[in-house]
């Protein structure tokens, strides 16, 4: 028979990991609801707010610190796919029963409004399965670099934060990058909006890694870190590259 003591030790840890599954749902439904917030507000706000929480910066710094925050390297891979797997089932689930954009344009009712609303959502769903499958990969790096940065030695903490930061400020330096480079003609309004949006998503991702380095409260090889960081700011580059043409596909 277990004793009392070793009872009581089981209800803690079953109290504490039904604590850990709330905050980590609550997580994954508020950044999904957030991201929606963000599509049906007036441009003027929603300028503002989409790199703050619908561009891939913010999701993936969401990934970045549940991972920090999980207990273990493969917690820290699960808490990451689960997070941002619960936040696009979120998101496309407003898009498919509150917002309902994929009806546009469709009039009808009965057996021809569903043929005419068809495509819209067979469109809906071909963006939830990338972006579940995005949610992934995402979620498992991100989670994992989380932790790493946590727990790491000096040297393994400095290549996860530069890899981190690097991936984190990918969608905004793409854009930069598009803008500065590809485009080099004047720069328009809405250039203008992108570029603010892409500074805000750098600027987020430099200062959260850089308080999730000072949380570890242990150093790091800074010579390491701004390498790491320089290579993967190139990979985000090009993973958004990739990112942009396959949702040009969609």
């Amino acid at each position: 028979m277990p004793s009392g003591h070793l009872i009581d030790v089981a209800a803690g840890n079953r109290a504490t990991l039904r604590r850990a599954a709330l905050f980590y749902a609550l997580a994954g439904v508020t950044l999904g609801v957030a991201a929606f917030v963000a599509d049906v507000v007036p441009f003027e706000v929603a300028r503002f707010l989409t790199p703050l929480v619908s561009s891939g910066s913010a999701w993936g710094l969401v990934a970045l610190v549940v991972g920090y925050l999980a207990w273990s390297h493969r917690s820290a891979a699960v808490v990451g796919v689960g997070v941002l797997a619960l936040s696009t089932v979120t998101y496309y689930a407003l898009i498919l029963f509150v917002s309902r954009r994929w009806l546009a344009g469709v009039q009808a009712s009965g057996v021809e409004g569903a043929v005419l609303a068809l495509p819209g959502l067979v469109s809906v769903a071909r963006a939830a399965a990338f972006w579940l499958v995005a949610s992934v990969g995402a979620g498992v790096v991100m989670g994992w670099l989380g932790q790493a940065v946590r727990r790491g030695s000096a040297r393994f903490a400095s290549v996860a934060s530069g890899t981190a930061l690097g991936l984190l400020s990918g969608e905004g330096a793409y854009a930069i990058f598009q803008i500065v480079v590809v485009w080099g003609g004047p720069v328009n309004p809405w250039q203008l909006d992108r570029l603010l949006s892409a500074g805000t998503q750098v600027c987020l991702a430099v200062v959260a890694v850089s308080v999730l380095v000072w949380l570890r409260r242990r150093s790091i090889l800074w010579w390491v870190f701004p390498v790491t960081a320089s290579a993967s700011v190139a990979a985000g580059i090009l993973s958004w590259h990739l990112v942009d043409s396959a949702r040009m596909v969609l």
